[in-house]
């Protein structure tokens, strides 16, 4: 954790210049501490959380080493008392988590110039992109979870299910199996449904002969999964295995350029350039991927104008899909570590179509 800060502390100028954390999410990133409010004011020297009441005990026996934690009564009045003691000029915040009447308190509220231009938010999401182990395990961990979870929900899948109950039994499975949440709205549709890319589970009931496609992750100790698999009921038309076998390629097209030294573009196009050469060009709309960690959609996005470099300790998704309107779609998705050498893939369940 000493080490994010040190990254963070490279784009502070001097000792009277410091960055003020305000996001949920990155507060949790830079002082291990999860709340619903407060900050983490860091300097070139020192590193604080500010937390009020409700927190502050928690706090005090949760937060990584090396960060003191202050409870204040009136944050401004807290941060005021720090930048005096610091001598701090000018402080750094997050532009993408301060609104126009925030900045406006903001400016109003504290003892020094407040600085929103330095794309601070964007350049914490750079930091990001690079898991650390402990990061890496927490993520395995959470996939672990959705996999299992999963694998027990297909023993309720029949005619007459109503998606509704689908989704509804996988977060209630996730969470008895460990997870502090659903990483996101789950998708269970079937039938015609599965033509919508994030499509809402419905009361429509389950019929034989229907692909249903299943995009599930959970969140453990603030790290998300994610996961798309496409099942048959009863039976798969011809058609449909022949989709379902193009999309299965283009998924694994797509893991063969997932390797450090690579672009996002050439993921993204190792799959679209499947799906066009197999005349599918249209039915697909979304991009093939994105990165996962502390939010479900991290950078970096796999898309085929993305230039940027892969390097290893990334982690993204490999999720290409056809989508044929009234009738059916498709979609694989799994995460993958991105190595030296290569990828890890971090699930451990068949690709292949499973005909229930």
């Amino acid at each position: 954790m000493d080490k994010r800060i040190d990254k963070l502390r490279e784009i502070i100028a001097d000792d009277n210049t410091a960055v003020l954390i305000t996001s949920d999410v990155n507060r949790f990133y830079y002082s291990g501490f999860k709340s619903s409010a407060g900050a983490v004011f860091i300097t070139k020297s020192t590193a604080t959380l500010l937390v009020d009441f409700r927190y502050f005990e928690s706090a005090q026996k949760q937060v990584l080493d090396k960060i003191q934690v202050i409870q204040y009564v009136k944050l401004f009045e807290s941060l005021n008392e720090l930048i005096d003691k610091e001598n701090i000029k000018s402080v750094i915040i997050e532009d993408d988590d301060v609104t126009v009447s925030r900045l406006k308190k903001l400016r109003n509220g504290l003892n020094c110039e407040i600085i929103d231009e330095f794309n601070l938010s964007d350049k914490v999401l750079d930091f990001r992109m690079i898991k650390t182990d402990l990061e890496i395990e927490k993520i395995k961990h959470a996939q672990k979870i959705a996999e299992k979870s999963y694998l027990e929900l297909l023993n309720i899948v029949k005619c007459g299910v109503f998606e509704k109950k689908l989704a509804l039994e996988l977060e209630h499975l996730m969470k008895l199996n460990g997870a502090e949440k659903q990483a996101f709205d789950i998708i269970s549709i079937s039938g015609k449904n599965t033509s919508l890319p994030h499509g809402v589970p419905t009361d429509k009931l389950l019929e034989k002969g229907d692909f249903i496609t299943f995009d599930i992750g959970c969140v453990y100790d603030g790290y998300h999964s994610d996961m798309t698999r496409t099942v048959a009921l009863g039976y798969a038309s011809e058609e449909m295995k022949k989709i379902y076998d193009i999309v299965l390629h283009a998924h694994k097209c797509a893991a063969e350029k997932i390797k450090a030294g690579n672009s996002c573009a050439d993921v993204d196009n190792a799959a679209r350039n499947f799906i066009a050469d197999n005349g599918y060009k249209d039915y697909f709309g979304h991009t093939t991927g994105h990165g996962v960690g502390l939010e479900i959609h991290e950078k970096p996005t796999i898309y085929m104008t993305n230039n940027l470099i892969l390097k290893a300790g990334m982690i993204v998704t490999d999720e290409p899909g056809i989508y044929l309107p009234d009738k059916f779609g498709v979609r694989i998705e799994d995460m993958y570590l991105v190595t030296d050498t290569g990828c890890e893939d971090l699930a451990k369940i068949d690709k292949e179509l499973i005909i229930l």
